[in-house]
């Protein structure tokens, strides 16, 4: 065990700062709640400021609507789009995008067909297997592309290859 021994007027000096320390009394005052507004007990004095302030805000929420309001008609008057010009190019991508799903599916699918032809809106799709590939021929009325996909694919990073889900 570690002793320390403090002599002369170093020890007294705080052996005294020590005493002082520990014989005065904790103060502490309590907490009391004034409240701001007027209606709920505050001071009158604030009731004009308060409203000042409130007014204020009001005044700027108010300016930031109109602004977004003005932004979003010129944004509309710039594009020429509607509101419901938007649905409904929203619900068309949707169908085209179950659409897409649908042909996948009797491509790649469970029951994989050898070939096939979707038509919708004047837009013919069909494919066909041929060999090891995938011939996919899209007529959109005026124009035909053709897209060749491969039906087979590596597996695992072998050197083999493989028929993809549903591919004969």
């Amino acid at each position: 065990m570690l002793r320390i021994t403090l002599t002369g007027p170093l020890a007294q000096t705080f052996a005294a700062l020590a005493l002082a320390t520990l014989a005065g009394a904790a103060q502490a005052g309590s907490l009391v709640y004034q409240p701001v507004n007027p209606s709920f007990g505050g001071s009158p004095l604030n009731g004009a400021w308060l409203q000042a302030e409130a007014t204020a805000q009001n005044d700027a929420a108010r300016r930031a609507q109109r602004l977004q309001q003005l932004f979003s008609a010129q944004q509309s008057s710039a594009t020429g789009t509607t509101p419901g010009q938007i649905f409904s190019q929203q619900l068309q991508a949707q169908i085209y995008s179950s659409l897409a799903n649908q042909i996948t599916q009797a491509i790649f699918g469970e029951n994989a067909q050898q070939s096939g032809s979707y038509s919708f809106g004047g837009s013919t799709v069909t494919f066909q297997r041929v060999g090891t590939n995938i011939q996919l021929q899209i007529f959109d009325g005026t124009t035909t592309t053709t897209v060749v996909v491969p039906a087979t694919a590596t597996l695992g990073g072998g050197s083999g290859a493989a028929p993809l889900s549903g591919a004969p």
